[in-house]
């Protein structure tokens, strides 16, 4: 099974920016549109996971004008949790406050985007969530998920032991408690020459690739506008790239990955 995924953290910003400009079609804002050209020539799909809060605007805020649009494209483009504010530790926040911030994120999405637009397979922010939170978000009455992004780097991810880190690192998966923990490959921020390898060899079952909105969603300076013209660049040539070498372009909540180590 060789499938490739892409994904876009800290989503918010695009949400105030529909709101505001209020254009006939979400794909006449550059973030989207440049999603739909890697869609529509390569097969791309790509999950934006959300935070509630940027500033003054929430998702609470936000336009359910574009609901219908947001679920005719549910194929290839999904929303899922990453966090409130971004200021969150998940890990150490009491869980009653942790459950509150999801429900928010989860009823807000569903009325901006539909209900065939969420995705059950998310990665929440710098990968840190209690024992007892992933419970709820394993089974729960609003959106239950069927597992969570790991790490890309050497940290512990959410609530593991060290062993069953070690464990997710050299296999790529980890089942524990009806959560499937599935490593992230590698993202696009960095710029280096062996991190822009890296990018290119992950051969044989499934690629985990991903940015943030800050670096694709106007950047505040020239360094990060850089940046962003050449993430663009590389998610273009990793996206022909990899559909070259037969890789499915999928959404990991949509496999059955838990007899697959």
């Amino acid at each position: 099974m060789m499938f490739v995924h892409y994904s876009i953290d800290d989503v918010v910003g695009v949400f105030e920016e529909l709101t505001k400009k209020q254009p006939d079609s979400i794909f006449e804002l550059p973030f989207w549109a440049h999603l739909q050209h890697l869609h529509n020539k390569y097969g791309l799909v790509v999950s934006c996971y959300c935070f509630f809060r940027n500033g003054c605007f929430s998702l609470a805020n936000c336009t359910r004008y574009y609901k219908t649009e947001f679920e005719r494209n549910s194929s290839w483009l999904r929303f899922g949790f990453h966090g409130y504010t971004g200021c969150e530790d998940y890990n150490l926040q009491a869980l009653d406050e942790s459950i509150c911030q999801y429900r928010k994120v989860i009823c807000n999405l569903r009325e901006i985007v539909g209900e065939n637009s969420l995705d059950t397979f998310p990665r929440i922010h710098t990968f840190r969530a209690s024992r007892d939170f992933l419970h709820y978000l394993a089974d729960n009455d609003i959106l239950s998920l069927k597992g969570v992004l790991a790490a890309d780097d050497d940290r512990i991810s959410y609530s593991l032991t060290f062993s069953e880190n070690e464990e997710l690192k050299h296999q790529g998966i980890l089942i524990k408690d009806n959560l499937c923990f599935l490593k992230t490959s590698q993202r696009f921020d960095g710029l280096g020459l062996r991190m822009q390898k890296k990018l290119f060899s992950h051969m044989g079952g499934h690629v985990i690739l991903f940015t943030h909105e800050w670096l694709l969603y106007h950047p505040h300076n020239l360094k990060n506008k850089i940046k962003s013209v050449f993430i663009k660049q590389l998610m273009t040539i990793s996206c022909k790239y990899y559909s070259k070498k037969g890789y499915c372009f999928a959404f990991p909540m949509d496999y059955n990955l838990n007899n697959n180590k």
